[in-house]
């Protein structure tokens, strides 16, 4: 008898589910980790690829088809690509992506699409190579740019490009941010930060109905649906 599907308490289906690998990360962004932050996880405490194998397979089995790993880094994590290619041939998953901020994406494009991953999201805040380094700790774009490329060119798609809109730091580069992703095939999803503790900072929250009108009048774009 199969297993009955998950139903949240507003009678939704579940189908979908984000699993952290690691907390680790190679970048110090500032809306996520600031500088100083030591907070991370004992490796003990990880799930092992096991446990994730396993937990993957009981909720496949409750019809939850589409998986996300994340971080932290996740290429940060030994064995990141035997990982994939053990959970991409679970029954019952249709689509398995992952969330990177790419800095290791080149090396490993090729043998992730190779293994199974259907495709990734982008964390990339700004083609600035100053503001980049205020917002991630370090000047990590030449880097980011390559595993970019080295996605498309693997076919890990469709790569969406998540930007974290920032009042007064990156907000000036929403437009050159939509033409970049239009000239590669990119999907920009903007994100607001929330105005709330040290990397929300209030003075630094934009709402994106200002960003998105901008889009429109920019681009002539209209609404989808």
């Amino acid at each position: 008898m199969a297993p009955e599907p998950l139903i949240d308490s507003h009678g939704r289906r579940i189908a979908y589910l984000r699993l952290s690998v690691t907390d680790r990360c190679d970048l110090r962004c500032r809306y996520c980790r600031p500088a100083g932050d030591k907070s991370y996880v004992e490796r003990a405490d990880w799930l092992s690829f096991a446990e994730i194998r396993r937990l993957v397979g009981l909720f496949a089995a409750m019809g939850v088809g589409r998986v996300r790993l994340t971080g932290g880094e996740p290429l940060l994590r030994a064995g990141i690509v035997d990982l994939v290619g053990e959970l991409a041939n679970t029954p019952g998953v249709r689509d398995l992506s992952l969330s990177t901020n790419a800095t290791r994406l080149a090396r490993h494009a090729s043998a992730l699409k190779a293994a199974g991953l259907s495709r990734v999201n982008v964390s990339l805040d700004s083609l600035k190579r100053e503001c980049v380094s205020e917002l991630c700790g370090r000047d990590s774009l030449d880097a980011t740019l390559a595993g970019l490329m080295a996605a498309k060119a693997a076919g890990l798609e469709p790569i969406k490009l998540n930007m974290v809109a920032l009042q007064g730091v990156n907000d000036g580069e929403i437009e050159s941010m939509a033409a970049f992703c239009f000239e590669h095939g990119f999907i920009l999803r903007l994100i607001e930060a929330m105005p709330m503790g040290e990397a929300g900072r209030a003075a630094a929250y934009l709402p994106l109905a200002g960003a998105r009108d901008r889009l429109v009048r920019r681009f002539g774009l209209r609404p989808c649906g």
